[in-house]
Order: structure tokens, then C-alpha cells, then sequence
């Protein structure tokens, strides 16, 4: 499996943990609410260290910020100054910035959580 779908599958496996509709780069038509919708985007790549940004969109429906700050809340809280190793990948993440975005549907909640991934090649690669 490439490094990339093994960084994928433990991000999702993680933001699963905060909420079960998680989504890489678009969400499905059903687009149940409240849900995650998160990219990742290389910046550089040097010395066997992959630089990408991780950006999490959390996106909620209705008039109540609150469950959607909750779920805000869990992914920082989950992904700062988080590491990871196991056999196919390892990989340390970094909070950059939370926003929130105005959506021109003034009834959506978007809060955007920007991280930063240091992606390392695993000694024998």
C-alpha cells in the first residue's frame, strides 16, 4: 500500500472517533450532518520527510454552533502534536489554525482546522 492511502486510512480512522461521517475530499450526496470532509495537500519533500497539510472541514447544519464546536474541539485535540508509527508509515501532526468559513446557505457551520503532517520514509525504504 502506497504511503499516502496508509496516511488516509489512519486519519479517517481517527476522525472517526469524533464523528462516524467522515469523508476524504468530498462528502457523498447523502452528506448525512454532522460530518468531517478532510484533504491533504504535499508542500514539500526533502531528506525523506514529506511536508503535506492536513485540512479538516467540519460541517453541521442548523442554528446550534455547539456540536459542531465539540467535534472541532475532538480533532484538535486529537491531531496536535500527535506521532504515529507502525510498519508501513510514521508521521507527526501539528496544529496550524482554526477558522471558521461563512457558507453563502447561512443555515451550514463550517469550522476549517488546518495541520501540519511531517511524513517520514521508514528506515530500510
Amino acid at each position: 500500500m502506497s504511503k499516502t492511502k496508509a496516511l488516509r486510512r489512519e486519519i479517517q480512522r481517527y476522525l472517526k472517533t469524533v464523528t462516524p461521517n467522515v469523508y476524504y475530499e468530498k462528502a457523498d450526496e447523502s452528506g448525512k450532518y454532522p460530518h468531517i470532509v478532510f484533504e491533504l495537500s504535499e508542500l514539500s519533500h526533502n531528506d525523506g520527510k514529506t511536508i503535506l497539510q492536513l485540512e479538516t472541514n467540519v460541517i453541521g447544519y442548523g442554528s446550534d454552533t455547539g456540536q459542531i464546536e465539540d467535534i472541532a474541539d475532538g480533532v484538535q485535540t486529537i491531531f496536535h502534536n500527535y506521532h504515529f508509527i507502525n510498519d508501513e508509515i510514521q508521521f507527526s501532526t501539528y496544529k496550524n489554525r482554526r477558522e471558521t468559513v461563512k457558507e453563502e446557505d447561512k443555515k451550514i457551520i463550517r469550522r476549517r482546522i488546518l495541520f501540519e503532517v511531517h511524513l517520514h520514509e521508514l528506515k530500510g525504504e
